[in-house]
């Protein structure tokens, strides 16, 4: 059934930016084709000529992009309570898993653009003028909702991944003598998934 909603194209938008791509289904099912992203939701098409179609959270769970012996995933995460689930990209996953979030900022102009979501940046704001900021979450798979670990203003990233993953002396060793730092986040949590949690 789903296969044939997915040749039901409906032509909202065409995009420039197109990859290979697999998109998974809340039921388990799985897709290949060609994808990309905008306002929080998911453009697919099994082949290139075909046109596309918009998926969300309330079918989709995750879009894994393809290319260069590298994979990109994002999956539909709800940060906050009482908000609809994000695309936001996962990192690495386990027990333990980290999701980042890019955002861009137009100066001069306080406006807030996000890759995903491709947002507006003012007409005259070249690239000169933006800048980036990663938001990094953490997550168990038994919590809710996921522990931001940094933000715009106050980075407190050490000190909240410290007490997330407090039952890992010596990862957390590792942390406190610099031996890892915040560039280090995906290693962290792969160190933690490997070397920390009951088999």
């Amino acid at each position: 059934m789903k296969l044939i909603f997915l040749f039901l194209i409906i032509n909202l938008t065409s995009f420039s930016q197109t990859q290979e791509a697999t998109i998974f289904f809340n039921d388990g099912e799985s897709f290949e084709g060609y994808g990309s992203l905008r306002n929080n939701k998911i453009k697919f098409r099994l082949s290139l000529d075909d046109k596309g179609e918009y998926w969300d959270y309330e079918t989709i769970s995750k879009i894994e992009f393809h290319g260069f012996n590298l994979t990109e995933t994002y999956v539909y995460l709800k940060i906050k309570e009482n908000t609809k689930p994000i695309l936001i990209e996962l990192v690495t996953d386990g027990e333990v898993s980290l999701y980042k979030q890019e955002t861009t900022y137009s100066a001069g102009n306080n406006i807030q653009t996000d890759p995903v979501n491709f947002g507006k940046i003012p007409s005259g704001a070249g690239l000169a003028h933006t800048t980036s900021k990663t938001t990094s979450y953490l997550k168990r798979e038994t919590d809710k909702l996921p522990t931001r670990l940094n933000g715009i203003i106050f980075n407190k990233w050490k000190k909240l991944t410290i007490v997330f993953l407090s039952d890992c002396p010596s990862l957390i060793d590792k942390i406190k003598t610099n031996e890892f730092r915040e560039k280090h986040l995906k290693e962290i949590v792969e160190y933690y998934n490997d070397f920390c949690t009951e088999l």
